[in-house]
């Protein structure tokens, strides 16, 4: 299994690099999944976003695919958030 600061290099900065002003993002968790993998659990303007970032058992999927994966569910998460109804964060954070 991938390590712990690959995981967080690798698939969970880049993704929030992609979807976040850098002042937007208040606190990052990432942590051990319960049935393997690995999770994270990231606050941005008071509301809390968990999502598995690597999950055990995916053999054929790359860090670069979970990294995707992610970007993809934060620019969601942002469209459906109090903070940031209906942004499309596609292309990245608001300018």
């Amino acid at each position: 299994m991938e390590s712990l600061p690959d995981v967080l290099h690798t698939v969970v900065e880049p993704a929030l690099r992609a979807v976040f002003a850098a002042h937007e993002v208040t606190s990052v968790h990432l942590f051990v999944a319960e049935r393997g993998g690995y999770a994270v659990r990231v606050t941005v303007a008071g509301e809390t976003y968990e999502d598995w970032v690597v999950e055990a058992g995916a053999p054929d999927t790359s860090l670069d695919d979970w990294s995707e994966r992610l970007r993809s569910n934060l620019v969601d998460f942002v469209a459906e958030s109090r903070f940031g109804w209906g942004q499309d964060r596609e292309h990245g954070p608001p300018a």
